[in-house]
């Protein structure tokens, strides 16, 4: 796959491809099932196609917030994601952050709200929402501990304690994003790159 290429489909005037492209850049280690949850934000009533072509998958999507001509998407792996915020620290630190014990979708409903105060410029950003997508709870800490500075390395996030670890991490999702573009390129859907 060259960049060319990439560039060429991600600018492509048919929109339902340029959004399919841009969901495997995206979230293709979600997509491979080597990693829980991303982020992603595409142009406002795109999600019901996305939702479509990743239908029966295993990969949830939710909608975090809307606005400005454009949706914040939570893709996610729903056990996954849910055993991962229900370990001790991680639910402490969340009921911490003003979120109560409950279910997943009511949580994801919780980091919506504040997502959206956050681009209302009524609240502040909600740092854990990290958590949500995965990252070390003592690398969320850590960036709020040092306001973003003096982290060990940089990649998918910004990393404040296992710096091999994350290293190993970042080289896995590499590697599910190369692996699942060249599977876009070649011509499978979402559905057929999603494991």
């Amino acid at each position: 796959m060259s960049l060319e290429t990439m560039v060429q489909c991600l600018s492509d005037p048919d929109t339902a491809k340029n959004i399919q492209a841009q969901v495997v850049l995206q979230s293709a280690p979600v997509l491979k099932n080597v990693r829980m949850s991303c982020m992603f934000t595409i142009p406002s009533g795109s999600s019901k196609a996305v939702c479509s072509s990743l239908y029966n998958t295993g990969v949830r999507i939710y909608c975090l917030c809307r606005g400005r001509g454009r949706e914040v998407l939570l893709l996610y792996r729903e056990e996954w994601l849910e055993g991962y915020l229900k370990h001790e620290e991680v639910a402490a630190f969340l009921r911490c952050s003003g979120y109560q014990a409950g279910s997943l979708r009511q949580q994801l409903q919780r980091l919506g709200e504040r997502i959206a105060g956050f681009y209302n410029k009524t609240q502040e950003f909600p740092h854990e929402m990290g958590l949500f997508l995965g990252y070390p709870l003592e690398d969320v800490r850590g960036f709020i501990e040092y306001r973003g500075e003096q982290c060990k390395c940089t990649g998918y996030w910004k990393v404040y304690s296992n710096e091999e670890r994350a290293r190993r991490m970042f080289r896995v999702f590499d590697e599910a994003k190369v692996c699942a573009m060249e599977e876009f390129f070649s011509g499978k859907n979402l559905r057929e790159i999603a494991c």
